[in-house]
């Protein structure tokens, strides 16, 4: 988190101004009421996709209901993460006036014989697909997908820099995921086909989240395996110095976080407020994000993400 934060403060030095890396804090929109009289507006956040923080989906769902209510504007999230599918339906029925959708998992909902290759793509497909109603608004810059990482003391042995690198001693290693992964094309089959990398043995193991000691994270850190296959949204990579081998050939998929909304509910300014969260959500502070949840400091999901928006600068404390 520190060299995060030093390495930001140094990019915002080289522009000449703190201020090009300040994002403007949220304040009240004017034409917006708290009344009783004015519905909340109603969002679902999706299910996380497999191998993510169970949470994430909930966190980031919350993150946006925090920033419309500091700008006095009634939001409500619902209570259990939805599929890709119902939240799809919900949105067109008009049932759910915000979705906060992993891209490629509402697409594949949506139109599951579409399969873009680029997160741009995701979203143009999607903004194809999706009645004059919704809006695709900006996606977070944030980007999320599979990844493979390694210790760095495995890396420094076997010279390790991307997944290409490791061909030569693939066989040697064994290699830790989700079943999920075992399973997918665009997983451990994949690392076959595209990479000619094929392990000593594959572990399946809990999800990174599980919150036990058998999960991918400890068999890894326990040198039980060698690689793991760890979402880029995880804090551990970075809380743990591990390294994630590069993706020449693109295998694993990417996808953006980005809100669907209805155009009948969602004003023009509280538009505005969720594109300023989007805006702030970048990969480091979505894995910062799931960081505040791990870490136990608060009770739940909602004020885990009212704390990240302060963090961030969007929301001043006590607002």
């Amino acid at each position: 988190m520190r060299k995060r934060l030093i390495a930001a403060l140094n990019a915002c030095l080289l522009l000449g101004t703190l201020t090009a890396c300040t994002p403007e804090p949220i304040v009240s929109v004017p034409s917006a009421s708290m009344s009783t009289d004015v519905p909340a507006l109603r969002i679902e956040p999706l299910t996380s996709p497999s191998g993510v923080n169970a949470q994430e989906g909930e966190l980031v769902g919350h993150a946006y209901a925090a920033a419309l209510k500091a700008a006095g504007i009634k939001a409500e999230v619902g209570t259990t993460p939805g599929s890709a599918q119902d939240a799809w339906s919900n949105l067109i029925a008009g049932s759910i006036d915000i979705v906060p959708a992993y891209s490629r998992e509402l697409l594949s909902a949506a139109v599951p014989s579409v399969a873009p290759e680029t997160p741009a793509d995701v979203l143009s497909a999607l903004q194809e697909v999706l009645p004059e109603s919704i809006s695709v608004l900006d996606p977070a810059k944030a980007i999320d997908g599979d990844s493979l990482v390694v210790t760095a003391e495995t890396a420094e042995k076997y010279q390790l820099k991307t997944i290409a690198d490791l061909t030569k001693v693939c066989n040697k290693l064994l290699l830790g995921g989700t079943a999920d992964f075992q399973n997918s094309g665009r997983g451990l089959v994949g690392l076959g086909t595209d990479y000619n990398c094929v392990p000593k043995k594959f572990v399946v193991l809990k999800p990174l989240f599980d919150g036990s000691r058998d999960d991918v994270l400890w068999a890894l850190l326990r040198d039980d395996i060698q690689v793991a296959d760890i979402h880029i949204s995880a804090p551990a990579i970075d809380d743990n110095s591990l390294v994630v081998l590069t993706d020449t050939k693109k295998l694993f998929l990417e996808q953006n976080i980005v809100p669907l909304v209805s155009n009948s509910k969602v004003s023009a300014a509280a538009q505005g407020i969720l594109n300023k969260v989007s805006a702030a959500l970048t990969t480091d502070e979505l894995a910062n994000l799931n960081r505040l949840a791990q870490d136990r400091h608060f009770a739940n999901s909602s004020e885990a993400a009212a704390a990240w928006l302060i963090q961030v600068g969007l929301v001043k404390a006590g607002s």
